[in-house]
């Protein structure tokens, strides 16, 4: 898509003068001693400190990012500022009718990623996203022996980005290590990942993570395989390549390429270039021409940020999953039992040919034998023990260490009970069964004897005895 308004002066502003604002900035400050047509007419940043460095009138140095978009001689605009701001400045900046570059990623939303492109398409501006590893040579090499098959099929990719750090303030490392990795696996491959899965870890801090490892599938059963980490004492920016005829390890920050063939280890000659550089000329470029990237092009940014979003949805459903594994009971006696949707049973539990409803808790150590029934939305505190011909209904509360009864009079002949015959068995074994009904309460330790009957929203105190039936709604303690 070209605009027909093309201009050859170019007022450049850069918003966020941090870390990687100051490197934007002197290299913008470069390509207007190289080139009479740029000009770096303004800086901004919410902090003094980041400003005072710059050899700039004082009224080209600012604090609101407003006050640069007001101005009507600034037509490119650079943003590189914190991740959760970039949709609010980047969108008011095209709406102001600035040309944008826009750092990445260019949200921490698709939806708002997506309205981004929605306005840049509506506008005459030129709007690009920072994926400057597209600018990177030896990447740029390696895509290109790709699509030549020196590789013959590709198997599969490993993508590793860490560096010891401490972990910037707000952020998770998906949304600010992710995006480059996730776009640099679209530039060599052509495609987005078709299932992603994820496992990370927050070491530093409460909830976000500084630590992540990412599974990628892709079409032709092509795999990729991504690590993240801020903790590891090495910065690394690295691609490895696996294919049928030929391997390869890029260094992205160096720009090597090493092939591994069959026996034999080389390198590619590659022209080494400043890849911020080469990425600022090809916007201010565009500015310079008019010519606007098509919205294809720049839906790439938005399916960066769904493919990240993706992946913490898969952390999240694998973290739910180990939980459920964690607590879920394996022992081999739950072959035999029922279970429903979206009960969590502990591994330490004990099933037997038991049936348990929708959405119940079982604790450690709980022992239910054959033949009980539990109804739905129960909860069943740890060492509690129930018997066959024990029948609780929806919505009951157990304690710990609650112990239900089945036989009034146990007791057992001389010898092992396994040894005698089943008449015997018979004559020493009468069930009286038990019922606890909907939406009762029974407080620890407290012991049922059986043939009972515990009524509706009835509350057994901790430690009661209970030998008769409890009325519905009644209250007992003691000895009932």
């Amino acid at each position: 898509m070209c605009a027909k308004k093309s201009t050859s002066s170019i007022n450049v502003a850069v918003i966020g003068a941090g870390y990687w604002g100051k490197k934007v900035i002197s290299e913008y400050a470069q390509l207007a001693r190289d080139n009479p047509d740029i000009t770096l007419s303004s800086v901004c940043d919410t902090r003094d400190k980041n400003l005072d460095c710059y050899n700039l009138p004082k009224k080209s140095l600012m604090r609101d990012y407003k006050d640069v978009l007001r101005l009507p001689h600034i037509n490119a605009v650079h943003i590189c500022t914190p991740n959760e701001t970039h949709y609010e400045i980047c969108k008011e900046a095209l709406e102001s009718g600035k040309n944008v570059l826009l750092e990445k990623p260019m949200t921490l939303d698709s939806e708002q990623a997506r309205d981004l492109v929605k306005t840049a398409a509506s506008k005459t501006a030129v709007f690009h996203v920072g994926y400057i590893f597209r600018f990177n040579n030896a990447l740029r090499k390696v895509r290109q022996l790709i699509r030549e098959r020196f590789f013959g099929t590709v198997f599969y990719l490993k993508l590793r980005w860490t560096t010891l750090m401490t972990p910037p303030k707000g952020r998770d490392i998906l949304f600010d290590l992710a995006p480059h990795p996730i776009d640099i696996l679209n530039y060599l491959l052509g495609q987005w990942p078709s299932k992603v899965t994820c496992r990370a870890k927050a070491y530093r801090r409460k909830n976000l993570e500084d630590v992540a490892y990412i599974v990628a599938e892709f079409g032709k059963n092509v795999m990729a395989h991504i690590e993240l980490s801020w903790l590891q004492p090495e910065k690394a920016r690295e691609v490895h390549i696996m294919g049928s005829k030929r391997c390869a390890v890029v260094d992205c920050l160096n720009q090597n390429v090493q092939i591994f063939d069959g026996g034999q280890t080389y390198y590619l000659t590659v022209k080494k270039n400043n890849t911020i550089r080469d990425e600022l000329t090809s916007f201010l470029n565009c500015v310079s021409s008019g010519h606007r990237m098509s919205v294809a092009k720049m839906m790439r940014g938005v399916k960066n940020i769904e493919v990240i979003e993706h992946i913490r949805k898969s952390l999240k459903i694998s973290e739910r999953a180990r939980r459920l594994i964690d607590v879920t009971c394996v022992t081999p006696t739950t072959k035999h039992a029922r279970v429903g949707e979206g009960t969590v049973i502990h591994n330490k539990a004990d099933l037997y040919k038991c049936k348990i409803g929708k959405n119940c808790k079982v604790g450690a150590y709980v022992y239910i034998e054959g033949g009980v029934e539990i109804g739905d939305n129960c909860k069943i505190k740890p060492y509690v023990f129930i018997p066959t011909g024990v029948t609780i209904e929806d919505n009951v509360f157990v304690g710990p260490s609650v112990t239900f009864t089945n036989d009034k009079y146990p007791k057992i002949h001389k010898g092992e009970w396994k040894f005698l015959p089943t008449r015997e068995k018979r004559r020493e074994w009468k069930l009286l069964p038990t019922r606890v009904k909907r939406g009762a309460s029974i407080g620890a330790g407290a012991v049922i004897l059986p043939g009972l009957t515990i009524g509706e929203n009835a509350v057994v105190g901790a430690g009661t005895v209970v030998t008769k039936d409890v009325p519905p709604n009644a209250v007992v303690t003691g000895k009932w």
